[in-house]
């Protein structure tokens, strides 16, 4: 095509010097001799490049010449998974299950992944009863718990509560507190998912191991009074006298805690604990007593 410009024909066209595949392998290339003037482990910095179209490009070039890369190889399933490329990854997977069982554990959690993955997918009212909900959740109760990161732990348990595996989230939670620098937060959330599912007993108890992990008194009598109205809602009143006699010594110069346990022994009929209740409040000196 051309156009007349001050009395000149002048060639409006763009003259394509290298095509997309020629740029793609011309980039390759450039990769290929850059690691050889720069000896470095290629495979190493692909793992921790920040992963994008590029750096996947370089993967799949490295791949192809070092098939054997197995942890490579799962970084790049792990990404295609999330990428919604399911088939892709399950290839990936399986190249990496034919070099031996080395990662057996890598790839059934990855599998686990993908099909969790392809589950929430698809619509809400389409998941339910369908095999490959039932499927996910078997390969969610065959996870070898020790052969997680921490990472995956914690990924683990947000997977069993989006397939309404409460016991097993709450569970999770309760294993990954034993070793958290912070393990009140993962007791009471242990707590409200148990608590959310009616488990009021089971609540009850986190909320007491998240009290038992902290020593800050306010948030230790706040994880207690929690357990105590757990119990209460679930119209278990003699379990929660039980633990209100196992654990007041600790509460009972807080005028709020007592008059608490008060109104809890007369609400459960124990009249004679709730006329000692009200002796130790009358006895209290101010509002609140030093702790």
């Amino acid at each position: 095509m051309s156009s007349l410009s001050y009395g000149y024909n002048v060639r409006s066209e763009r003259l394509r010097v290298m095509g997309l595949h020629e740029l793609v392998a011309f980039l390759l290339l450039i990769a290929v001799v850059c690691w050889m003037i720069f000896p470095r482990d290629l495979s190493t910095t692909l793992r921790n490049a920040r992963l994008d179209a590029v750096t996947f490009s370089y993967m799949q070039a490295w791949l192809k010449a070092k098939p054997n890369d197995d942890e490579l190889r799962l970084l790049m399933a792990r990404e295609l998974i999330l990428l919604g490329r399911f088939r892709e990854a399950e290839d990936q997977l399986a190249l990496i299950a034919g070099h031996g069982h080395f990662h057996d554990g890598d790839v059934s959690w990855l599998r686990l992944l993908k099909d969790f993955y392809r589950l929430m997918a698809l619509p809400p009212r389409d998941r339910i009863g369908t095999m490959l909900e039932y499927e996910t959740v078997e390969r969610l109760n065959a996870v070898d718990w020790g052969a997680l990161t921490r990472e995956q732990r914690e990924e683990f348990a947000e997977m069993a509560l989006a397939l309404n595996q409460a016991e097993a989230a709450a569970n999770a939670y309760g294993r990954i507190a034993v070793q958290s620098d912070t393990p009140a937060q993962w007791h009471e959330r242990a707590a409200r998912v148990q608590l959310a599912h009616g488990n009021y007993l089971a609540a009850a108890t986190s909320y007491i191991r998240a009290m038992d992990a902290r020593g800050d008194y306010d948030v230790r009598k706040t994880y207690f009074l929690s357990a105590m109205d757990v119990l209460v809602a679930g119209g278990l009143h003699g379990q929660a006298l039980a633990l209100a006699e196992r654990r007041e010594r600790s509460f009972l110069d807080d005028k709020e805690v007592v008059y608490r346990l008060m109104l809890l022994a007369q609400s459960g009929g124990d009249m004679t604990r709730a006329e000692r209740y009200a002796v130790i409040l009358l006895n209290l000196p101010g509002a609140e007593a030093s702790r």
